[in-house]
Parts: structure tokens; sequence; C-alpha cells
């Protein structure tokens, strides 16, 4: 039986790689990739060369050789997945920052795509003319999770955190945390605090959920949001603008 989880793979940073055809976007689609942020010394200089004048510099002031590695393997891979939609070169998208810092293609408006990376992973979701956002983190075992709780989220999401099993904690706190992450992001605007005002709520077998906006003009708004199946240790989810979309996992 074939596993449904959308597995972490490897981009190949090389010259020599060959093109793949055009990859065709339906508007009810959202497409979901997952990649690998370590990469080979010899893949570095090919992947650098894909960026922007404003990509290289900000991985130049990163003091940690790790965290650039990464941030160049983020934003290359993302410019070569972005490629396939537009048919155009990597090097030459043109990816520019909305007033509340949201990237989008200038000369490619109806592609729409959020990035996010953590640990050494990255997750990349793309639409056609409808906003999405994403959002990734890695369940780390020694992290207060219920401390976290307390601190920032609403007392619906701390009593969903302390219900269930008690080795689920982790993973359910940071379903909380990247359904906020994600609806954030698809509206452009990143998460603000306080948090304490939404709260999320799951659905049928917990793959699909809402988060319920507690606060402001948007006081009431559901945002539907679906949890991405991943490997062990790993939460992930996609929000998209509308309800007719469904998401689909790429390789």
């Amino acid at each position: 039986m074939d596993d449904p989880r959308l597995r972490f793979g490897r981009i190949q940073f090389n010259k020599e790689r060959k093109p793949t055809p055009p990859i065709r976007l339906d508007s009810i689609d959202v497409h979901v990739w997952g990649f690998i942020l370590d990469i080979e010394e010899s893949e570095l200089i090919h992947a650098s060369s894909l960026l922007s004048d404003d990509e290289r510099a900000r991985s130049d002031r990163l003091l940690s050789e790790q965290h650039r590695r990464r941030l160049i393997a983020a934003h290359a891979g993302l410019r070569m997945l972005l490629s396939h939609y537009c048919r155009q070169s990597p090097q030459h998208l043109v990816i520019q920052k909305a007033s509340a810092g949201k990237p989008f293609l200038r000369d490619f408006s109806s592609i729409r795509f959020n990035l996010t990376h953590s640990h050494g992973r990255a997750l990349v979701a793309v639409g056609n003319d409808r906003e999405v956002g994403i959002d990734l983190e890695k369940v780390r075992p020694e992290v207060d999770v219920l401390g976290l709780a307390k601190r920032f989220l609403s007392g619906q999401d701390q009593a969903f955190i302390e219900s269930g099993e008690l080795e689920s904690r982790h993973e359910r706190f940071l379903q909380a945390w990247v359904a906020r992450e994600a609806v954030f992001k698809a509206e452009g605007t990143g998460i603000t605090f306080p948090l304490h005002h939404d709260h999320i709520e799951l659905r049928g077998d917990g793959t699909e959920g809402c988060v319920i906006l507690g606060a402001g003009m948007l006081k009431g708004a559901v945002r539907p949001v679906r949890f991405l199946a991943l490997e062990p240790g790993w939460i992930g989810a996609v929000v998209a603008e509308g309800t007719n979309w469904m998401v689909s996992y790429r390789e």
C-alpha cells in the first residue's frame, strides 16, 4: 500500500540538472512540496547563483554557517519549484514583497505561494489565483508546551492540548500553533500577538479544522485549515483562500 504521507526529498542543485516539463496547476488545487535543506558543498555555489542580490545579502548576514546554507537552499529550492509553474528560469523570477511583507511574483500574479522552513526541512504551498499560507514545526519533547500554551494561547486551546493522550500533547500544541501561523501567512500579516483571542477546532478525523478568530473586525470569522500528513516528528498545516480547494502532495 502506498504511503500517503508527504516525504521530504532532496533537490539537486547542479548546473547539469535536466529541465522537467511545466507543472499544471488547476484552480482547485493547492500543491504542497517538502524538501531537505542540508545540501552538499559542491551544490552551494550553484544554489546561491539562483538567488536575487537581496536574498544573497540576507544569507550573508547570518552568523551561523548552517543557517546560511539552509537559507540559501530554502530560497533556491523555492525558485526552482516556481520556475516550473512560470516556465521561466529560477534566477530570472522577480520576487517582491507586499507592504505587509508577504512575497509575490511580480510577473506571474496568478501564481501564489508560501514558504516555511524549520530545523533543516522546508514546505512550499502553491495556489492558482488564491492566497496560500503554510507552516511547519518539529516536535521537540524537551519543550514545556503547557507553559507556552498558558502564556500565549486561549483557554480553549489549553483544554485541547491537555485532552487526549499525555504523549500527544506536543503534537496538539503544535497543531494549534501551525494552524494560526498558516492562517496569518495566508492573509499576509504574519503571526500577531496576543494569540489568546483565537482558538482551534478540529473536525472529523483531525486532519481538518479551523481557526476561530476572536478579536477585532474579524471576530467570529472562521478560517479552514488542513493538517498535513508528514513524516513522524513533524507537524504542518496549510491554508488557502476560499473553501473549494484540495491539497495535492508533490514530489
